[in-house]
């Protein structure tokens, strides 16, 4: 009987243990799985914040995108905006206006950051949430100078990049 009573409360006592420990890991990976989206969207919201508190609304950027796309939705294009506004792109190769159909969706650098949001979030043109999103940003004026997007890595030829160069304030 004494041993009956020994087993009986080392399996009591395992039992809570057992539980707890796995609460405990379930608390660490939401932790975890939270910090790093979290801490890509605190990285955006910072330099999106540091564009915005600069106040320039007239400037002129290239663009180049880089997809499995046509050659003339890749770019390099001369963007030119002024109060906020795409006032002309046009291709760098040869000067002819590139249709808003192909870039009217990142003719402005707060459109490039609507499309960072949009694939952290899965809106708008993404289906889902993108499974990597890499950005590097000018250090001292915020915006994106890179942008790589893969919204699934089980997926050949979906993903789209961006380079900005060449930013001038107007």
């Amino acid at each position: 009987m004494d041993k009956s009573k020994g087993k009986l409360r080392g399996q009591i006592s395992r039992i809570p243990l057992a539980k707890w420990l796995l609460s405990l890991m379930f608390l660490v990976a939401l932790i975890l799985s939270n910090s790093c989206g979290g801490s890509a969207n605190s990285e955006l919201d910072r330099n999106e914040k540091l564009w915005k508190s600069q106040n320039i609304t007239s400037y002129d950027f290239t663009l180049a995108r880089s997809c499995f796309c046509p050659e003339d939705w890749r770019g390099p294009v001369n963007i030119q905006v002024r109060n906020g506004t795409p006032a002309s792109v046009t291709y760098v190769s040869n000067g002819q206006t590139a249709t808003s159909e192909k870039f009217g969706d990142v003719d402005t650098i707060e459109e490039l950051f609507a499309v960072i949001r949009d694939a952290y979030e899965g809106k708008n043109t993404f289906d889902q949430k993108a499974e990597t999103v890499e950005v590097t940003y000018h250090p001292q004026m915020g915006y994106p100078l890179t942008i790589y997007i893969d919204v699934s890595t089980t997926i050949a030829d979906e993903e789209q990049g961006y380079t900005v160069e060449e930013l001038v304030r107007k």
